[in-house]
């Protein structure tokens, strides 16, 4: 009998304790202010832009982002976001398969055709979606931006100012050139009316 007491009793005061752990709890929520939601949902651009992560779209599909990255990390990181967007619908090994090919046609855009570097900073995004018949990942055209220091921008600028400078004083140097023929030209006509005047 003591003991079923004491187990109601414990039973009573963890009841109590509860009820005012959660009242006091509920106390302290903050509740987000209209400005606070929109700013909020401003950022999550931002973030879609500058983080690696997966956003769905539809049943078995999603955009893969690798966020602000070197080029030589380009291939990880697609290989782990989509493993991470897909696991649970695609095998692993169809995974695997699909993006080391993507990879493959990545390579070839970033380094063939873009032209980057290995520490060059890149931003790939790309809609995938998962083809069960096919058992296969089909990906969608791949959105590559790649993000130049600003020195490199400054000193491209600055060396096409020169080249424009000089372009532009060889062109005064020109129009000098030919005012002084057209001068000349000027002086030899009026000479020339001088002596069919008298």
């Amino acid at each position: 009998m003591l003991a079923k007491s004491r187990y109601i009793a414990a039973v009573l005061a963890y009841k109590l304790f509860v009820i005012r752990f959660i009242n006091v709890s509920t106390a302290f929520i903050h509740v987000p202010s209209e400005e606070e939601i929109a700013r909020d949902e401003a950022r999550v651009e931002e973030y879609k832009q500058i983080y690696t992560g997966v956003t769905l779209k539809a049943a078995r599909t999603a955009e893969l982002r690798t966020g602000i990255i070197p080029a030589a990390r380009f291939a990880d990181k697609i290989r782990r976001v989509a493993l991470a967007a897909f696991k649970g619908y695609a095998p692993r090994e169809v995974i695997i398969r699909d993006v080391s090919e993507f990879n493959r046609q990545l390579y070839d855009i970033i380094v063939n055709k873009m032209g980057c570097g290995k520490g060059d900073l890149i931003r790939v995004s790309v809609d995938v979606s998962y083809d069960e018949e096919g058992q296969r990942l089909v990906f969608g055209e791949p959105k590559i931006d790649r993000f130049v220091p600003e020195s490199e921008i400054k000193a491209a600028y600055e060396a096409k100012i020169r080249e424009l400078e000089a372009e532009r004083e060889r062109l005064r140097e020109e129009l000098e050139e030919e005012r002084s023929k057209l001068e000349a030209v000027r002086k030899r006509l009026e000479e020339l009316v001088r002596e069919l005047g008298r």
